[in-house]
């Protein structure tokens, strides 16, 4: 039997950084880098689909390019917005700021290792994924918590939504790389006490 009041969260990725507009991927990480103002004139579009919704509070990890995006979220619906350093990117270490060519070019053997071992090789100065899913996952859980039945917002990153995605479609982190996450997508779970619903993944904007 489903009950009545799940507790809703718009799980959203950040918008576009302005070190990406050659259209490169980098590995932003930890790295603090400002997004677009494109970027977030499509967040506010996406507030004013929000406002049909009963949301009442806007969480982002602190970094600035889902601070800044949360914070016009939040000013568009009137609730209160919690910077979050728990949400923070996958912390990339050496990686940071680079390209993967230029990763593959200057860390040749660090670079086959990540990809041998995703989920348990540690990039020099960074993290592996079950350290990213302890802090990440303790935050969610106690937010969901605090937060019982209500609706939320919660402006994350690529990696950390796909850590999220995974854990809420019972699949292991190594199907991360099959669930894409675009600048400012929107996606959509009910959490329940018996199991969580997803309703949708890596929309432009709400239904």
């Amino acid at each position: 039997m489903v009950e009545k009041s799940p507790t809703t969260i718009f799980l959203l990725r950040h918008g576009q950084t302005v070190n990406t507009l050659d259209g490169s991927f980098r590995y932003n990480g930890h790295i603090d880098v400002d997004v677009t103002r494109k970027s977030l004139e499509d967040m506010r579009a996406i507030a004013q689909q929000m406002k049909s919704y009963p949301i009442t509070h806007v969480y982002s990890s602190d970094l600035i390019r889902t601070r800044a995006g949360a914070a016009v979220i939040a000013e568009q619906l009137e609730v209160p917005h919690t910077p979050l350093p728990s949400f923070r990117e996958i912390k990339m270490g050496c990686w940071e700021g680079l390209t993967y060519d230029e990763v593959r070019e200057q860390y040749p053997e660090q670079i086959q290792k990540k990809f041998a071992d995703f989920i348990n090789y540690r990039i020099p100065g960074g993290e592996t994924i079950p350290e990213v899913e302890n802090r990440v996952f303790t935050q969610l859980d106690e937010l969901l918590q605090t937060h019982r039945g209500e609706h939320l917002v919660i402006v994350a990153h690529g990696g950390i939504n796909m850590l999220i995605l995974c854990r809420a479609l019972q699949v292991p982190a190594t199907n991360f790389f099959r669930l894409k996450q675009d600048f400012c997508c929107v996606n959509h779970l009910d959490y329940y006490d018996e199991f969580i619903q997803v309703n949708m993944v890596n929309s432009p904007c709400l239904p």
